[in-house]
């Protein structure tokens, strides 16, 4: 089974060992605390839930994510990996030297202060940008700023009118005595004018401004405008010249880095002891803390806390109430394990449900095969996905995927022979020395997309009958006999009875086999619609429930078409390729630089053509085991093991 059995365990001490335990838990890795409920274990009733204090950890932790994320973008190093997070691994002598020793809380503070410094000038240095764009277009003013206030006699107003009314302005302004109009910029949209006139002209003014919609303009400041667009960009220079320092200064204290996460790593790890801890219950002697752990490391539990003489262990197979709250834990061989991955992405198996990892995984890997078809493909993708890993570090999730590409990439290199096609050439027009693989095409999928669509259609069946057969076997292990055989049992004779028959009538097989075909198409019929409604207590529910599941019929022709997309997708893979080819080809012509275009071309074409299509493979056959196979079979909905243990967000401890 590929469901690790686990077992239920109560642990059970005096009172001064509890911290000691649970630290000793985090470093064996295989013990998932459980919130205790007493519901499930009515002797909790009379013991007491400890008070943990954990906000002032929280609250270190804070700060030092925020300082950490404040570093990290003044570290060049960090910058560079980010895409491949990598823990860092520090001496446990460093490590408990800076928990001890190095003040964060200083760091944290200059962090800070630069963080506001930096924010303050760079609003500073908006409202300079916004004040020199609304001055610039006042470089050519003839007067000092302090002139354009209202005299005896004058007054002086600035204004910024349409383009467009720029002729009727000068008109206007003609037409009042004694005016003055001086254009000062023209832009495409707008011009930038200052007029003078007398007191007395005001309200004519006033209705020029107001009937050509003209914004008029005020400055408070002195001097010159040219006077002023220098102070202004002095004053950036300035800005940018403090902004330097503080990244440099912020650059030598992000050196610092690796001693704030290794703190960060320190607190990480003791919140979790507490809320660890605060799972258990306790008297004023004793406490009680249960959890789970996998069946086999039940012993090496016990071996590890022999020697604890003032403790106790009680383990306990889960019980039927207890089934929605054990954790899941999934045991494959090397093979299949990559791909639980696609099993969690759509949420791992309940405790009593059968794992479908080791049942996908040669579906998986032959579908999304057959979405790329290419041979060379293959050897690029099982390259790719073997030597990533290998370079960076991507993690377990991304182990997994590689590993998944991995063999992937392996099928789709045989499907690439079958097919025929090596980067989108047929493998028919090779070397005479490639004659042995020459031997092992079957078709070519462009030619023959018939023997293709037949070949997809007949995997989807074949990978229908094997999830009706999995919930058939799940319904024969739970007891329930009798919808095994009437439910899914009827379904499989009707399938196969309707593959007979089909085959029979094609002159694939014989009259027998076409006559035999036809009597299990009907038994499945039959049975089904007689006995679907079993449950029924009245005589219409039951036939009307047999001809509802009848209906099915057309829901099972639907999902059985629904394997086209391996058709479309594939002939999609084979087509581009063959294009980016002739386009190669085109462009190899071209004088001096045609070889370089055409390389160029050639690559940059099919690893395109690998990246689009091997991600909407992986897309669609991750749908096809979602929606048709595991809605045949699978519920899902368990919660993963996540045994408590002693590890870093962001360092490694040697």
């Amino acid at each position: 089974m590929a469901v690790c059995e686990m077992r239920k365990v109560c642990i059970i001490g005096e009172s001064s060992l509890r911290d000691s335990l649970v630290r000793k838990l985090g470093r064996l890795s295989l013990f998932q605390p459980n919130e205790a409920k007493e519901e499930l274990n009515p002797s909790l009733r009379n013991l007491k839930k400890p008070i943990i204090e954990t906000e002032e950890i929280e609250e270190n932790l804070s700060k030092l994510s925020w300082t950490i994320d404040y570093l990290k973008q003044f570290d060049e190093k960090g910058a560079i990996l980010s895409f491949f997070p990598n823990k860092t691994v520090v001496k446990k002598e460093k490590f408990l030297n800076w928990i001890s020793n190095f003040d964060w809380g200083k760091t944290y503070k200059k962090c800070q202060e630069f963080k506001e410094k930096f924010e303050n000038i760079n609003e500073e240095r908006e409202a300079l940008e916004e004040q020199y764009r609304l001055l610039s277009p006042w470089e050519n003013l003839p007067l000092r700023l302090e002139k354009l206030q209202e005299t005896k006699y004058l007054i002086y107003w600035l204004g910024i009118a349409p383009h467009q009314s720029k002729e009727n302005l000068q008109k206007k302004i003609e037409n009042i005595e004694g005016a003055y109009l001086r254009i000062v910029k023209e832009e495409t949209k707008s011009i930038y004018f200052l007029v003078v006139f007398l007191k007395e002209q005001r309200e004519e003014i006033e209705s020029v401004f107001q009937e050509l919609r003209i914004e008029k303009i005020t400055f408070f400041e002195k001097g010159t405008i040219n006077k002023k667009l220098e102070e202004i960009n002095e004053r950036i220079k300035g800005i940018d010249n403090e902004v330097v320092k503080i990244k440099e200064k912020s650059r030598e204290i992000s050196k610092e880095n690796i001693k704030l996460m290794s703190l960060y790593d320190y607190f990480y790890s003791l919140l979790n002891e507490k809320r660890v801890a605060g799972c258990s219950c306790s008297t004023s002697f004793t406490f009680i803390l249960e959890g789970w752990v996998k069946k086999e490391e039940v012993q090496k539990l016990f071996r590890e806390f022999k020697d604890y003489s003032s403790l106790e262990m009680i383990v306990q197979k889960p019980e039927e109430k207890e089934k929605r709250d054990v954790p899941i834990a999934l045991s494959n061989k090397p093979l299949f394990k990559p791909f639980e991955l696609i099993t969690e992405l759509y949420g791992v198996p309940r405790y009593f449900e059968i794992d479908p990892t080791p049942f996908l995984t040669p579906f998986f890997a032959l579908f999304l095969a057959m979405c790329l078809t290419d041979g060379g493909y293959g050897i690029i993708l099982a390259l790719l996905a073997y030597l990533i890993p290998k370079k960076f570090e991507v993690g377990e999730g991304g182990k997994k995927l590689f590993s998944i590409l991995f063999v992937s990439g392996l099928v789709t290199i045989g499907i690439g022979i079958i097919t025929g096609g090596m980067f989108g050439v047929e493998i028919a027009t090779l070397s005479p020395f490639l004659s042995p693989i020459k031997r092992l095409v079957l078709f070519n999928p462009i030619k023959q997309p018939f023997v293709f669509l037949l070949i997809s259609l007949a995997v989807g069946v074949i990978h229908l009958l094997t999830g009706i057969i999995l919930e058939f076997w799940e319904n024969i292990k739970r007891g329930e006999i009798t919808s095994a055989i009437l439910d899914q049992a009827s379904w499989i004779i009707l399938i196969i009875g309707a593959i007979l028959f089909g085959m029979g009538k094609i002159k694939v097989l014989g009259n027998f086999f076409t006559a035999f075909g036809l009597i299990m198409f009907l038994f499945g019929i039959g049975t089904l619609f007689f006995f679907s409604g079993r449950k029924s207590k009245s005589f219409l529910g039951r036939f009307g429930k047999g001809a509802f599941e009848l209906y099915g019929l057309i829901q099972l022709f639907g999902d059985v078409l629904s394997y086209t997309r391996l058709l479309a997708l594939g002939l999609a893979t084979s087509v581009i390729a063959t294009v980016v080819n002739t386009i190669a080809r085109m462009f190899s012509g071209v004088p001096l630089i045609g070889p370089v275009l055409m390389i160029v071309i050639l690559i940059g074409g099919h690893l395109g053509n690998i990246v689009i299509n091997c991600l909407s493979g992986f897309i669609h056959t991750a749908r096809l085991q979602f929606v048709e196979f595991f809605g045949k079979f699978y519920q899902g909905g368990g919660k993963s093991f996540i045994p408590f243990k002693q590890e870093g967000k962001y360092t490694l401890i040697k």
